[in-house]
């Protein structure tokens, strides 16, 4: 069957997601992928036909253009609403009988969706909190945000006209999809990512370190765990390392400086490739997820599958995959009580190979990438006998 692929996602969980249902599914779809340049380039190296537009209005304001940023951020939505009805014009033609369609870094659900096309499935990793929720602002500042409140008025107008013009709405987890009805007043299907199971495994030896994984963003908390590991005795505190895919360069500096007032050795590394990232999760004695209210979580999922111990905060989809006391622990989104669990690894007083093992059993059972695939491509085929 022909399909057709859209997304617009910078790197990260959303993105391995989006490329994980390009390559898994190839064998049952003929793909076709749409995406403007600025994206992350999902799958360089495999044969799905991709075509790229060029997206100058797309690129990120730095320096003196944050300035404009009330009357170029309405330039930048615009010129993606137009973009969007000329890559609908070139769905429509290729013939493609089916649309997966996954999140834009410009408005969250793409106005692709309710341009007439062919039957859509959107798998919606996390709705825009800056429009649905109070206290996150766009922008960065609420004074910036309350100068482009018509904008932001207008962009939720799109975002859920999009959403609600999908012929199925996928969520990544119960969390988010509970969220999806309340914000888009339609039904919901959960299709839980999966993890390749083939390429992260266990391997090697153990090192001294805590591991966190995820974009250097005051939501991601990484802090939260420099501040936890600062109130474990110096005998037995551990060295810190952040994996960042990317991330505000002032929450960075921050991070660096907190880290040295505490006394916690921390390393961050940018930009690491895969097979770093496993050697990462292998070798860390325990990884730590306090992201705030994370939609779903690749992070502790990827962690388990690499026989590596969990421990989360207690909030959003993490509670969906990280079962307390047998694949990993939940705890409350503080300091101190993150210290304790994570001092209990290095005072042995867990038994860790038990809990790694079940976390891999868990991955291999309930959150491989072959079961997602399944029911991915029994959605794509219901769509296209809708349209």
């Amino acid at each position: 069957m022909k399909a057709a692929f859209y997304h617009f996602l910078p790197s990260g969980g959303a993105a391995r997601v989006a490329g994980q249902h390009l390559n898994s599914l190839r064998d049952r779809f003929d793909w076709h992928a749409y995406q403007p340049e600025g994206g992350i380039h999902l799958l360089p190296e495999s044969r799905v036909p991709l075509k790229s537009y060029p997206f100058p209005a797309g690129r990120r304001l730095k320096g003196v253009a944050r300035i404009l940023a009330p009357v170029l951020l309405w330039r930048k939505a615009f010129a993606y609403q137009a973009l969007c009805r000329r890559i609908a014009d070139d769905i429509n033609t290729s013939r493609a009988k089916v649309l997966l369609v996954h999140p834009s870094m410009i408005i969250a659900a793409p106005p692709l969706l309710y341009l007439q096309g062919p039957p859509s499935v959107y798998f919606c990793h996390e709705y825009p909190r800056y429009i649905y929720e109070k206290g996150i602002y766009k922008t960065g500042s609420a004074v910036t945000d309350l100068l482009i409140a018509p904008l932001l008025k207008w962009e939720k107008r799109v975002d859920r006209q999009a959403a609600r013009s999908a012929e199925i709405l996928v969520a990544n987890s119960s969390f988010t999809a509970e969220k999806l009805r309340e914000v888009y007043q339609r039904k919901v299907v959960v299709v839980t990512p999966g993890i390749d199971t083939d390429f992260f495994t266990p391997g090697g030896s153990k090192g001294d370190f805590v591991l966190t994984v995820g974009a250097l963003s005051e939501f991601k908390r990484h802090h939260l765990v420099v501040e936890a590991l600062s109130l474990i005795p110096e005998k037995y505190r551990p060295r810190m390392i952040t994996v960042a895919d990317r991330g505000d360069e002032d929450y960075a500096k921050f991070l660096t400086s907190l880290a040295l007032k505490l006394g916690v050795e921390l390393t961050v590394e940018k930009g690491v490739s895969d097979s770093r990232l496993r050697e990462l999760y292998r070798s860390a004695v325990v990884t730590v997820c306090p992201q705030r209210n994370e939609p779903y979580g690749l992070v502790p999922l990827e962690a388990m599958a690499c026989g590596t111990c969990v421990v989360a905060v207690n909030q959003g989809g993490f509670k969906e995959n990280v079962i307390h006391g047998e694949n990993g622990f939940l705890v409350e989104p503080e300091a101190s009580t993150i210290a304790e669990v994570v001092l209990k690894f290095f005072t042995n007083e867990i038994d860790s190979s038990a809990m790694a093992a079940a976390g891999r059993d868990f991955v291999l059972s309930k959150r491989s990438v072959h079961v997602e695939t399944e029911k991915m491509a029994d959605l794509l085929e219901t769509a296209a006998g809708r349209g």
